[in-house]
């Protein structure tokens, strides 16, 4: 029964002593080298727990049960060894080799004690029992008490070396208590190989818990709590400087905001008086470029003042768009449109510039892509067409220029969209990647002067791609090509492409033959079309495309509509309709698919028998509507409505003398009388003494002494007479800011052209207005 006692003994000294470390209100206020003498601690009362229950065993002869608390019992006592190695090692905080090796040396001994206890089972190598109950040591227990022996004197000696190098006397103190303990075991458990049924392996472990949570544990909680309140003390002086930084930051950040606002102000003056003599410029550029009597010399002159009075436009736009997103100002709209529109416009522009400079350019679309989303419409092909714009610039004739689009994935009624714009130009090196967005970055001066560069173009990008959701990276090989990929965030649309319009035409009735030599571009129809109901049939040739038509007319089932694209070997699309047309005639719509600039091949395309252009990728919503308005041409029922703007009469309010003089030359370009008030005062003044329906249209310029023309607007539009809510007014500003845009708006005005205004634009916007208005 001693070994019950003495278990009984140790168990409740080792609960009493170290209740705070078994037991703590709160687990994590533990470290982690006291959770692992917490498991030291656990494999102690382990073996304690077997110690306790051998003794009440062997005293009643149970000899079974007796058998396996014993294999139990020397399975806890190496887990309690391999412990006290994790322990020693995480309580020093050496991580070296050695304690690497002492670690999984005490795992390796464990494992050997379970394996020892499983072979023990068959033949009898750790311990027996004879027929009577007696207890008989085996040759493995010797070699388990020796490993033990070995591991206890390296922790020791381990130990003793760290203690060694540390100067501090209380840390020494403690070093020197797990040393001795080490040491202490070492010659318990040698008297415990001579005397294998007497306690002192139990003894030196409730004496060693014992001293170790005195002059270990405990002082190292009292230097723990030392440190907490020295680090209390640091985080209240840190928190009183924080409230100083923060005051100190408040009013650098309050005199930033003036500042901020000042040098918006600035801009926004700088803006207007720099557009309004550009406005002079590029006027009376365009009309000197419109005078028969101009020689060609001239014009040519005249040419290159129109090139670089627009690039000089471009680099006011560009200084302003920096300024704006620096001062946070670039508002991001969020409002429905036509990705496909969109698409189709960014197209043009880049197709045309490749076609220019002899380039092949190839737009794709991978996947499904919905013809509408919610966002930012005008961000978004600033964005395309910066990228795309880029690598036509610096791509050499014969170079490839490619453009894909793929979404990516949607969640919460958003969806990602991907671009990934190719080229294979000039490239850039990998030391200049990592500055391509910083503003005002070039690569070398010479590429400067050679394409012409701001160096603001890739930083605003950048802004107006983080601005909706999004990013942009860039790979790039000196020589080779530059690879951009920029993914941004728009909102799902709940405006789905059906294809109809007042129940017109009916997609599922319709039949397409859509014929290309690509076959990618092929299989990109059939699930455009086929996502609305249309029934695809594909060719990939002319030749081919012909065959199908001769046989489908032959059985008097003509196609609904034919797609062909443009360019294709052999057999070009307008000479594929020529033959098309002299098969079936001019009854089917044929409409011509392609990615370039379609203006060159116009004639020759309507002479040939084409009803209508769409540009790639392929959007179900462009095909119907081009059907559509082909269809409402051929049957001659609808009519675009234009106002006539001949003999119409404009009140024109402008205050700058030069201003006022181009604008009335440019109105006189398609015959409209303009009468000209020099500000807004004047102008109320003026449109107050004619009679009702006088005026056909209103051009207000928005800056303009005694009165703006957002106030002249305001006083026009409260006027009780019929025509005063009703006649169209135009905005002339050289202000590009969104929110004058938006002013403009709630003060009443029709339209906002922002200087210097584009005769057709400002023609288009009077045609349709006077035509609303009538």
């Amino acid at each position: 029964m001693t070994y019950s006692i003495i278990g009984i003994l140790a168990a409740i000294i080792l609960l009493i002593i170290n209740r705070d470390v078994l037991l703590p209100k709160d687990k994590n206020a533990l470290t982690a080298t006291q959770k692992n003498y917490r498991g030291f601690l656990a494999g102690v009362m382990c073996y304690y727990i077997t110690d306790l229950l051998w003794g009440i065993l062997e005293s009643r002869r149970m000899t079974g049960i007796l058998y396996a608390d014993t294999a139990i019992h020397f399975v806890a006592m190496a887990a309690a060894v391999m412990l006290w190695t994790r322990y020693v090692v995480s309580y020093l905080d050496d991580k070296n080799r050695f304690g690497i090796i002492l670690q999984n040396t005490g795992r390796c001994f464990l494992l050997f004690e379970v394996l020892a206890v499983v072979v023990n089972f068959f033949r009898p190598i750790l311990f027996s029992f004879d027929s009577a109950g007696n207890y008989h040591a085996g040759g493995a227990r010797y070699v388990t008490l020796a490993v033990q022996i070995i591991l206890f004197l390296l922790t020791s000696v381990y130990t003793l070396r760290i203690t060694s190098m540390t100067r501090e006397k209380a840390v020494k103190h403690r070093h020197m208590t797990i040393c001795l303990y080490g040491f202490a075991m070492v010659l318990m458990i040698a008297i415990q190989v001579f005397y294998p049924l007497l306690p002192f392996y139990a003894m030196g472990y409730m004496l060693g818990t014992c001293l170790l949570h005195s002059f270990v544990v405990e002082d190292e909680k009292e230097e723990y709590q030392r440190e907490l309140e020295e680090a209390l003390a640091r985080e209240k002086n840190q928190k009183i400087e924080l409230a100083e930084s923060r005051e100190a930051l408040k009013d650098a950040l309050s005199s930033a905001e003036q500042a901020n606002k000042a040098k918006t102000a600035f801009l926004s003056n700088m803006s207007h008086e720099i557009r309004t003599p550009m406005n002079a410029i590029i006027g009376l550029n365009n009309i000197a470029m419109n005078d028969p009597s101009a020689s060609d010399k001239v014009k040519e002159y005249l040419e290159k003042i129109g090139a670089s009075a627009q690039h000089l436009l471009g680099i006011i736009n560009d200084i302003l768009d920096m300024s704006r997103i620096e001062s946070g100002r670039m508002n991001i709209k969020n409002e429905e449109f036509s990705f496909a529109r969109a698409l189709e416009q960014v197209n043009t522009i880049i197709s045309g510039q490749c076609q220019d400079k002899g380039l092949h350019y190839d737009c794709r679309i991978n996947g499904h892509i919905d013809d509408y989303y919610i966002g930012d419409v005008m961000k978004l092909k600033q964005v395309l067409i910066n990228i795309l714009g880029n690598a036509v610039k610096f791509t050499p004739e014969g170079g490839d220029v490619s453009f894909l689009i793929e979404e990516d994935r949607r969640f919460d009624r958003k969806a990602t969209i991907r671009f990934v714009v190719r080229d294979t130009g000039i490239g850039m090196s990998r030391e200049y990647l990592p500055h391509i967005f910083d503003a005002f970055s070039q690569e070398d001066a010479s590429s400067t002067s050679r394409y012409g560069s701001t160096g603001l173009g890739m930083p605003i990008t950048k802004s107006l791609v983080e601005l909706m959701n999004g990013h942009i990276e860039v790979e790039s090989e000196k020589g080779v090509g530059s690879v951009f990929t920029v993914t941004v965030t728009l909102g799902e649309s709940d405006r789905k492409s059906t294809g109809t319009a007042d129940g017109d035409l009916n997609p599922h009735e319709l039949s397409v033959l859509v014929i290309d030599d690509d076959r990618i571009a092929l299989e990109h129809a059939e699930i455009v079309l086929g996502q609305i109901g249309i029934n695809c049939e594909t060719a990939e040739s002319g030749w081919e495309g012909i065959d199908k038509v001769r046989i489908r007319h032959g059985r008097r089932e003509d196609y609904n509509l034919i797609l062909i694209d443009w360019r294709m070997p052999e057999m070009d699309g307008v000479e594929t309709t020529k033959q098309i047309r002299s098969l079936v005639g001019q009854d089917t719509p044929i409409i011509i698919l392609t990615s370039f600039n379609w203006d060159e091949i116009a004639d020759d395309a309507k002479k040939a028998g084409v009803d209508s252009f769409v540009s790639k990728p392929l959007f179900a919503g462009s095909v119907m509507d081009e059907f559509r308005e082909a269809f409402r041409r051929k049957n001659e029922s609808l009519v675009k409505k234009t106002a006539d703007l001949k003999g119409r009469r404009v009140l024109l309010a402008e205050d700058v003398p030069v201003n006022a003089e181009i604008m009335i030359m440019v109105l006189s370009m398609r015959e409209i009388e303009a009468e000209l008030a020099e500000n807004g005062r004047i102008a109320v003044e003026m449109f107050e003494s004619r009679d009702p329906g006088y005026y056909d249209a209103i051009l207000m310029d928005m800056r303009m002494p005694e009165m703006d023309g957002l106030e002249a607007t305001r006083v026009i539009r409260a006027m009780d007479r019929p025509d005063a809510r009703t006649i169209p007014i135009i905005a002339l500003t050289a202000n590009a800011f969104d929110e004058d845009v938006q002013r403009s708006m709630q003060a009443g005005l029709n339209a906002h052209l922002s200087k210097p205004v584009e005769a057709e634009t400002l023609f288009e916007i009077l045609e349709s207005l006077i035509s609303a208005h009538e």
